[in-house]
């Protein structure tokens, strides 16, 4: 059973699959008590490291126009979930709390429905060709 929600499904199994993985952390991160909290948000970026790695990868297999600019934005979100994560283990728990639940779950349906489509239409472009 599927919790990712329909319209945040691109089409690429593999792409759909990492994001399914992805939200389920989230949803686990989102409620995570202050004690669970800094090993939800943890492994949040440790799956996120491996799903932009693989999302590169990806690039890196057909002709991708928009790569530097998605590349860079994977940079940034890392950067600030870095930053957020170093809040919460200064004891600024609340902090971070606020970003996972105000910032990142928008970011990355955002960043899904805009790059990440995006890439989804050029790997099924290049698939059917």
């Amino acid at each position: 059973m599927s919790h990712l929600p329909d319209a945040l499904k691109v089409g690429v199994d593999s792409i759909d699959h990492r994001h399914e993985e992805f939200y389920v952390l989230y949803e686990t991160l989102k409620n995570a008590s202050d004690r669970e909290f800094l090993d939800a948000f943890d492994a949040v970026i440790l799956h996120t490291q491996g799903h932009f790695s693989e999302e590169e990868t990806d690039m890196e297999q057909v002709v991708y126009p928009n790569k530097t600019e998605h590349i860079h934005e994977h940079r940034k979100a890392l950067e600030e979930m870095n930053y957020f994560r170093e809040k919460a283990t200064s004891g600024r728990v609340i902090f971070a709390k606020a970003y996972v639940k105000e910032r990142l779950e928008e970011w990355f349906r955002t960043h899904l429905l805009n790059m990440d489509s995006d890439l989804a239409r050029v790997l099924s472009i290049t698939e059917k060709v």
